[in-house]
């Protein structure tokens, strides 16, 4: 099974692992390296029998694909895009305020935009807080264009280049300050999801939306979608609003049913062809929940916290059915398999884990990226082989590789003399 992963170095890292060797034989080799390395030392005399930082385990294979360690180039936001040309691609959003293109495979830039004066600083009273500078809560990107978002609601979506070599032109949305999350729909990438602190859930076409192209501006056309608060309490106090994370639930862009989770602990689900308020309020958490993964195979939702718990939600009954133990800092990001029995996480403990998605929900797989991971991309063209598989590629690839000796054309037979007697 193969990942990527995008951190705060600015790296893209792709990480290989074998799934035939299991998590104890990695961490039982592992072990038995350490104890040979320390007793190397101590004979040496080299006094330190401490082995330097995490041992590697077997099985494991981490790789850069693309950029150089740089904090100013942090990875921010990340998804994956086919490009103009058929190529997979990544579109990342940087620190600095730079959205890049990059090749899959070879690790190219296939083209780079960059934001005047995002870096530059501020001091903004706002929600009771002060905003000291801007940072992306989301990027999407298909057929060489991209939508990006900001925590001061600034919606781009335009080009990288035009036909012509001429600037291209953008849609600039302005919407309230504070924005967290932004996602884009997987069917129709114009289509974004946006909420925040004291900022609804709205739903947006940038393909439609009347809005700016010089500047940002406020749209002059309503949303798909805007939600409403819940009821106001058993006070009648009004409920305070802090969207950290958005999920499209189907594949209906344009009155789409989602899942959001909150910093007050809950998870919502929204249904546009239904109502504005949500059909299902859930608080699953003792701890604000800040990012969300709706499963394509089964009927559940994969939340974390920022404690590092990642748990499993039934979406049919609101239930907490499982959760997943190990790791050590809050988790930014998580993945699943193609088949959804496997699920993955990764983030600020520079650990990416591999877990049963189902069943004891035992972890399988770990892997050391060196830096706090910010997106985690599952390859589900990096198919898994059985043994049993392997083993019969393997032959056939023997059989391939022998020569093929030319054979002469069979001897004729002479007939038998009983049968040429009687012909």
């Amino acid at each position: 099974m193969r990942f990527y992963t995008g951190d705060e170095a600015g790296l893209i890292k792709a990480v290989d692992i074998d799934h035939n060797v299991t998590l104890l034989e990695a961490q039982a080799q592992a072990a038995k390296k350490a104890r040979a390395e320390a007793k190397a030392k101590t004979l040496e005399k080299k006094g330190d029998t401490t082995p330097a930082g995490p041992t590697e385990l077997a099985g494991v294979e981490v790789r850069t694909v693309s950029g150089t360690v740089s904090r100013s180039l942090g990875i921010q936001q990340m998804c994956t895009a086919a490009w103009t040309s058929g190529e997979a691609a990544f579109v990342v959003a940087r620190k600095g305020g730079v959205v890049e293109a990059i090749a899959r495979d070879s690790g190219a830039s296939l083209a780079r935009w960059a934001e005047p004066g995002f870096a530059d600083a501020l001091s903004i009273k706002h929600n009771g807080k002060v905003i000291a500078g801007r940072h992306y809560v989301g990027v999407g990107a298909a057929d060489g264009r991209f939508l990006a978002c900001t925590n001061l609601g600034e919606v781009r979506y335009q080009a990288f280049t035009s036909d012509d070599g001429a600037a291209a032109a953008a849609t600039l949305l302005k919407l309230p300050m504070d924005a967290c999350r932004m996602r884009t729909h997987s069917a129709r990438p114009s289509v974004f999801a946006v909420g925040g602190r004291e900022q609804e859930l709205t739903v947006w076409d940038a393909e439609t939306v009347e809005a700016g192209a010089d500047e940002y501006a406020k749209a002059r056309s309503a949303p798909l979608f805007r939600s409403k608060n819940v009821a106001n309490d058993n006070l009648d106090l009004r409920v305070p609003v802090w969207i950290t994370d958005v999920q499209f639930l189907d594949d209906n862009a344009s009155a789409p049913s989602l899942a959001v989770s909150t910093g007050y602990r809950q998870i919502r689900i929204y249904d546009a062809r239904a109502q504005p308020r949500p059909v299902h309020d859930w608080t699953p958490s003792k701890h604000p929940i800040y990012h969300i993964l709706a499963s394509h195979a089964r009927p559940e939702l994969y939340f974390a916290d920022n404690v590092g718990n990642l748990s499993q939600l039934d979406l049919r009954t609101g239930k907490v059915i499982g959760g997943y133990k190990g790791i050590a800092g809050a988790v930014k990001s998580i993945a699943l398999s193609e088949d959804g029995t496997k699920v993955a996480a990764a983030g600020l403990d520079r650990y990416l884990r591999v877990y049963e998605a189902g069943g004891m929900r035992r972890p399988l797989h770990r892997a050391y990226v060196k830096q706090r991971v910010a997106h985690v991309v599952w390859d589900w063209e990096q198919r898994d082989l059985a043994p049993d598989e392997i083993e019969q590629q393997e032959a056939e690839a023997i059989w391939d590789g022998m020569d093929r000796l030319e054979q002469d054309a069979p001897p004729r037979l002479r007939p038998h003399k009983r049968k040429a007697a009687a012909q």
